[in-house]
């Protein structure tokens, strides 16, 4: 079997296994990086040298900017292979993977930008006293990350009648496709309940665009990067949302569990990162004295 057809089975496996569109897009850009390198051979002639080879070529090692690429995105190019060959071998197509020798690198995981308090209450207030009127939409966009912390891409999947207010609670497709359910604070559920007064449908996107078309996620992050800077906050991003939504909810719990649940984390490794942001606020608060 050639590469390029292998590839096209991967992505049927992909969808079938319910996937997101964005998580599919981030497998076949890796594998496509290392088709691009390779060409399109049989599968059964790459070899584990073969792999290491690819990961040391410049086609790994550099962007696209030709600046070194960061470990972090290198291990991401890693786990892609891994898994596209895993697949090939649990599919049958391969008897053993080519890539088992490749182990990710050690990183050093940066702590994530946060919004203090102030910043967060900055970014909303700017947005309520903004006259456009696509603000009213834009303000229960940003409460809702700032109070749940989900993921950009549950956020775009959202339907009206996936927000069930009287409960205290909204039902989201969280990462892999698994539904689940997220709970709403009484502050937040005014701005719901506020925004979706105008609501004619359960079934209509939640957040639309002018024209009535659901929001993507670039367009969300462009309105995101834009009430920041109107705000005169100079940094952040959609994700900094979510990360100063965890951040408060360990500093407020100290609980690493909670905050793990609370974002739909599989992994508690992945949430540790939040104690590292605690400690840098405490340094700064003992530094202040």
């Amino acid at each position: 079997m050639k590469l390029k057809t292998a590839i096209r089975r991967f992505e049927t496996q992909l969808i079938a296994d319910g996937k997101s569109d964005h998580t599919r897009t981030a497998y076949l850009r890796d594998i496509g990086l290392f088709m691009g390198w390779l060409a399109d051979k049989d599968i059964s002639k790459i070899k584990p040298d073969v792999i290491a080879r690819f990961f040391v070529s410049d086609n790994v090692k550099l962007s696209s900017n030709g600046k070194a690429r960061a470990a972090i995105s290198v291990n991401r190019i890693k786990t892609s292979i891994r898994t596209f060959f895993n697949y090939l071998v649990e599919a049958g197509y391969l008897k053993q993977s080519p890539a088992r020798l490749i182990k990710a690198a050690k990183t050093s995981r940066k702590v994530p930008e946060t919004l203090v308090d102030d910043d967060a209450k900055q970014l909303l207030d700017t947005i309520k006293q903004s006259k456009s009127e696509l603000a009213k939409r834009d303000h229960a966009i940003i409460s809702l990350l700032l109070a749940t912390g989900i993921r950009l891409s549950s956020l775009c999947n959202l339907n009206s009648g996936d927000v069930m207010i009287k409960k205290g609670i909204i039902k989201i497709t969280a990462k892999g496709g698994r539904e689940e359910t997220v709970f709403i604070s009484p502050k937040l559920k005014q701005v719901l309940r506020k925004y979706l007064a105008d609501s004619t449908s359960n079934d209509a996107p939640l957040f639309q665009s002018r024209h009535g078309r659901r929001l993507c996620r670039r367009q969300i992050q462009m309105r995101v990067a834009m009430w920041l800077k109107a705000s005169g906050i100079n940094k952040g991003s959609v994700h900094t949302l979510r990360h100063t939504f965890a951040t408060k909810l360990y500093d407020r719990t100290r609980d690493l569990y909670l905050v793990q649940k609370a974002l739909g984390h599989q992994q508690i490794t992945s949430t540790e990162i939040y104690t590292k942001v605690s400690n840098r606020s405490l340094q700064k608060a003992i530094n202040l004295l």
